[in-house]
């Protein structure tokens, strides 16, 4: 039920303009109730499900930082909690066989960056206030950096299992100028290798792209 729903609220942010969250298809169950819901959503208030209207803000002003969604808000609590915990690392691992041109794998990690704004999104913290901070396109910290590690030579798949594993749970600086997002290419042999893409779950995407930025090299 939870993934229909999740669904739902994905179109309705579509149509709507807004940042709702899922669980306010629960809290307002009928047509009429969460018409309503979003009708205040979209006018420009926030509502007790923490809706924040995205279309009013400016390239200048995503750049210097807009308010959380209450999802966003709850996530950055926890991080705050818990700065080392990888409960919220998403992670995407593909083998890749055949020759590689790793400089063409980070620039189409990059292109895609320039493409997807959710990929440019880092969060900071001014004033007291948390905030969502969006790069632009031509910043160079909006791109992934490929981190390249290379397996010592005779390693089985328990040592890359073991690395793989070890790159998926590193902590996520979430609070800072760093967008909570990693690119990791394993050299496993000389033409073959891993790539492992990850991110934390407050960017409210999971590591798809990989295959995208894998298919336009």
């Amino acid at each position: 039920m939870l993934r229909q729903a999740s669904k739902v609220m994905i179109a309705v942010r579509r149509v709507v303009g807004c940042e709702v969250p899922t669980a306010q298809l629960f809290r307002t169950p009928t047509i009429a109730a969460l018409a309503a819901a979003l009708s205040h959503a979209s006018a420009g208030g926030r509502s007790g499900a923490g809706a924040i209207p995205r279309a009013g803000f400016s390239a200048e002003q995503r750049a210097a930082g807009m308010p959380c969604s209450a999802n966003q808000e709850q996530m950055l609590a926890l991080y705050q909690m818990q700065p080392d915990s990888a409960a919220y690392n998403m992670v995407e691992a593909m083998r890749l066989r055949g020759k590689l041109d790793a400089r063409a794998l980070e620039g189409a990690l990059a292109f895609l960056a320039r493409r997807h704004e959710t990929l440019r999104t880092h969060f900071v913290e001014r004033d007291s206030q948390l905030l969502q901070a969006v790069y632009p396109a031509a910043d160079p910290r909006a791109a992934p950096a490929l981190q390249r590690r290379s397996l010592p030579p005779g390693s089985d798949e328990a040592a890359l299992d073991a690395a793989l594993t070890d790159a998926a749970e590193q902590p996520y600086e979430v609070i800072g100028e760093r967008v909570p997002l990693r690119a990791v290419l394993f050299a496993v042999g000389p033409e073959e290798h891993v790539l492992l893409i990850g991110n934390h779950h407050i960017l409210r995407c999971r590591p798809p792209f990989c295959a995208r930025a894998v298919r336009s090299v």
